[in-house]
């Protein structure tokens, strides 16, 4: 009987090492749980902060785009009137130059004909009396 009090004996105290070792183990378990649910939450706390990061830089970038989309318009509109100004500048330019032209070909035509009347002016005071003694 003794023995079998020395055995259950052992095995009570192999029982209770093994319940240390599982309370041991089951508190390691419990920090390092504790350790991860941290971790997690930082993480979380981490990603919330990255999140409002990305919004924030998101409705900048949307400003910026309508601010550029506003100065594209703007441009546009300043291009389109710069070139109808650039066509009514070439149209002036052309039509002064054609005046020119033709004022050119009247100043070259009243010169030869300036010409034309002073020979026969010329011609007439040469046949007219006294002219040519006074050449001589």
């Amino acid at each position: 009987m003794l023995q079998d009090l020395d055995s259950l004996a052992a095995r009570i105290g192999q029982v209770v090492q093994s319940m240390r070792l599982l309370q041991a183990e089951r508190d390691t378990l419990r920090a390092r749980l504790k350790n991860l649910e941290q971790e997690r939450n930082e993480l979380r706390d981490e990603l919330a902060r990255r999140d409002a990061d990305q919004r924030s830089a998101t409705e900048r970038l949307e400003q910026h785009q309508a601010e550029v989309d506003a100065i594209r318009t703007q441009s546009d509109a300043a291009q389109a009137e710069l070139r109808v100004a650039a066509e009514r500048y070439q149209a002036e330019y052309e039509s002064v130059r054609h005046e020119l032209q033709a004022s050119r070909a009247d100043a070259s035509r009243l010169r030869a004909a300036a010409g034309t009347a002073k020979e026969r002016i010329d011609a007439i005071l040469m046949r007219l009396p006294g002219a040519a003694q006074e050449q001589n």
